[in-house]
């Protein structure tokens, strides 16, 4: 090992030696690193100094490597405002791919009022879905992969009572993500987002049996929606996701 460091000393120039990782982007909110990212070492130009460090620098690889937090296959999905962002962004994306099946393999019986309906929730999901990418920018995790197995796409109530749990999950996940959030500006953002998904619940409800656009399992006695953690939120749409995330830093 020592040989093997003297013999790349040689080929490496005096003057200046820099081990930096990539400087972070700064889109609408402010890249953050990975658990495995953050190391940056500085070098004066003295060759005396570099064979001082150069000793350090090869065990420092393995003390990163044996410190990763994040595998390879696991997306990471943030921490603070971002990865309360991500986790919308995850639910959205569950959300746009059970309303576009919904739409690819109607169930029996669809009336067209009903097929109107579904095309509408599906559209306003992928712009939800689009708003949210926008706003996380590079800080946005990749598309994710989706288990909509649990659904019998085929049966009318089997769909609609899932709707209906996507959208009162949708509504708690808005108004739970609100008191996590370090930047107001999202607030705003997610209550108006929180609206829409309470109309489609009362929509979902109502289509399957009149006059049931409400009840006591989503408003409290003050009539107000329920409110979930991201991890709660997460741990509800599990079932749903076949990609593998790193939610360490997510709250709740």
């Amino acid at each position: 090992m020592f040989f093997l460091i003297l013999t790349v000393l040689k080929i490496l120039p005096p003057e200046r030696v820099q081990l930096q990782t990539e400087t972070s982007m700064k889109p609408q909110i402010e890249k953050e690193s990975r658990p495995d990212e953050g190391i940056s070492i500085m070098h004066d130009t003295s060759r005396r100094r570099f064979l001082q460090l150069a000793g350090g620098i090869a065990g420092a690889g393995i003390f990163v490597a044996s410190c990763r937090r994040t595998p390879p296959d696991t997306v990471y999905v943030g921490k603070g405002d971002i990865a309360v962002l991500n986790n919308l962004y995850i639910m959205e994306q569950v959300l746009a791919a059970f309303y576009s099946q919904a739409n690819i393999t109607p169930y029996y019986g669809l009336t067209a009022s009903e097929l109107e309906l579904i095309d509408d929730l599906r559209d306003h999901q992928l712009a939800h879905k689009g708003i949210l990418k926008a706003t996380l920018g590079t800080n946005a995790i990749t598309d994710i992969v989706t288990v909509l197995t649990p659904v019998t796409f085929a049966d009318r109530v089997d769909v609609l009572n899932h709707a209906i749990v996507f959208e009162d999950l949708a509504v708690a996940a808005y108004n739970g993500a609100a008191k996590y959030f370090t930047d107001t500006n999202y607030i705003l953002l997610t209550a108006k987002m929180a609206t829409v998904q309470a109309r489609h619940s009362a929509y979902a409800r109502e289509i399957l049996s009149h006059n049931t656009f409400s009840d006591s399992s989503v408003v409290d006695v003050n009539g107000l929606d329920r409110a979930l953690s991201p991890l709660a939120v997460f741990t509800a749409l599990k079932p749903y996701i076949e990609t593998k995330f790193d939610i360490s830093n997510l709250p709740g």
